[in-house]
């Protein structure tokens, strides 16, 4: 009778996995903390591989959070054994998962968490690497978890993700065991004789989690004589399908919303402030989880404040802040996400889309006299090179966008210098050739809508507290196309230079 139970489990959790595609993988690494749910994940996924009903390997990872003093270094101890008596491949990992629940301010549950699931994530990378095969990770969830799952974030009003959650497949996650009901696995583990060990704080009442499954589930089940987890289990079901409809609906409208700038992703706020906010919200999300990788503490607070974000037009740039020092950011009809860092290159790039040039930092080169027949200097923290190159024949001038002719006697008092507000101290000014007055630089990239977070990367060519050259605005000495040079050679009344400096920057 034992031998035919545990025959049925196996066949449960395989005709179920294989109709989620669960095992379409080359290795398949369990996440093993020692209980009795993912020991039985272990043991029946090594069965299944043992009779030849999957061929994906199986390994197991461990991570030691240090939170209960000798037990947890016990149960690293037990899963080290069970994975030596099968044969499986184990990895330990310890966390000091206190300290990091206190330098980040959050509990030691969600940092306990948040260590593991990087750590599957890394070590998944890992054998990818070294055994160029598909990785994915196994967690123990099973059918009981899904009832408290749902039960919890039905209280905390949660919509259709959190109520149809865990999921059987989230990314290179998989939940193989969410067929079962925590009875089966502790039955199928002692049908084995497999030894497991036992969390005593999973017994108590502390806790959320543990409120909804030692005592508010056991007296729903009691007062409709019924286990809970079946009709939860039937309504997560429904919903599955109905969410599996609007995410296909909400990912085409992701999709035709979404536009990358320098393989930043972002969304035009206009577009997406006129969709139903059932799709609105999802865009929204789904921008978070494509620049972030996670919607891990994205929270329906930080969604509203983006509702209002996208409605309001901002006078230039916008930001809110959001959980780990995280941005949401409005320029324009630009809406993304980024650390303080990438929202500043992200600037950059909008600065550069409007004609002018970006860095990382600051700059500030000279441009070497004598010039030689083509001097070429690279620019320290972009993709640009500058060109000077020195010309004797005006016919030989080429006219674009990003070149700038200057006469060679404006090199006569020394030097002129490439750099950008970044490395400049000073106040700079620029009067654009042909024009009555001068313009304080900072104030001149205001009336431009330059981004304020770009400022300091633009790049211009100046001579001590004067900008010659503004690339994407103009020049203040010289010429830059066929109607200013004409211009340049009537002023100075027929008398033609007798040469000119092109200078150029060019993206490598």
């Amino acid at each position: 009778m034992k031998a035919e139970n545990t025959v049925k489990i196996l066949d449960k959790v395989l005709e179920f996995s294989q109709s989620k595609g669960l095992f379409n993988c080359g290795i398949i690494v369990v996440g093993l903390s020692g209980g009795p749910d993912s020991v039985a994940l272990l043991h029946i996924l090594k069965g299944l591989k043992n009779s030849s009903d999957i061929s994906c390997d199986i390994y197991a990872l461990h991570c030691n959070h240090h939170l209960r003093p000798g037990v947890c270094d016990e149960e690293a101890e037990l899963v080290k054994q069970l994975c030596k008596d099968i044969d499986v491949e184990l990895k330990v990992l310890d966390f000091d998962c206190k300290g990091f629940a206190e330098l980040n301010h959050i509990s030691e549950e969600t940092a306990g968490r948040v260590l593991r699931y990087e750590a599957f994530e890394q070590y998944a990378k890992a054998l990818e690497k070294k055994t160029g095969k598909d990785v994915k990770i196994a967690i123990a969830h099973h059918k009981d978890d899904i009832a408290e799952t749902m039960m919890m974030n039905l209280f905390r009003g949660s919509g259709l993700e959190g109520l149809v959650n865990p999921k059987a497949v989230n990314g290179r996650i998989i939940r193989p065991l969410l067929c079962l009901k925590k009875s089966e696995l502790t039955g199928y583990l002692d049908d084995l004789g497999v030894r497991y060990a036992i969390d005593q704080t999973n017994l108590s009442t502390d806790g959320t989690r543990n409120t909804w499954r030692n005592d508010i589930l056991p007296k729903i089940g009691g007062f409709y004589n019924e286990d809970p987890s079946v009709p939860l289990s039937r309504t997560y079901n429904l919903l599955s399908t109905d969410l599996d409809y609007v995410s296909r609906a909400a990912g085409e409208s992701y999709s035709s919303n979404r536009k990358y700038l320098s393989g930043h992703p972002y969304l035009a706020a206009s577009s997406v402030s006129d969709l139903h906010p059932a799709m609105k919200s999802r865009c929204v999300r789904s921008l978070w989880l494509e620049t972030f990788g996670s919607l891990t503490d994205f929270e329906e607070s930080n969604l509203r404040d983006c509702y209002e974000l996208l409605a309001n037009v901002p006078q230039g740039e916008a930001f809110l802040d959001m959980p780990f020092d995280r941005k949401a950011y409005r320029y324009g009809d630009i809406f993304a996400f980024g650390t303080s860092g990438s929202i500043r290159s992200f600037a950059g790039s909008i600065a550069e889309r409007m004609g002018f040039f970006a860095t990382e930092g600051p700059v500030e080169l000279e441009i070497p006299l004598p010039l030689s027949d083509e001097t070429e200097i690279k620019i320290p923290g972009s993709p640009y090179i500058l060109k000077a190159r020195r010309i004797e024949n005006t016919g030989e001038l080429e006219y674009n966008n990003h070149s700038w002719f200057c006469p060679i006697d404006a090199f006569a008092e020394g030097k002129i210098t490439t750099g950008n507000p970044g490395g400049i101290k000073d106040a700079l000014k620029m009067k654009r050739a042909g024009s009555a007055g001068s313009k304080e630089l900072n104030r001149l990239m205001t009336d431009l809508k330059i981004p304020a977070s770009a400022r300091t990367q633009i790049l211009f060519v100046r001579k001590e507290g004067d900008i010659l050259w503004l690339p994407g605005f103009g020049h203040g000495l010289g010429f830059t196309n066929a109607v200013s040079y004409g211009n340049y050679i009537a002023e100075r009344q027929g008398g033609e230079s007798e040469a000119f400096v092109r200078i150029a920057i060019e993206r490598q």
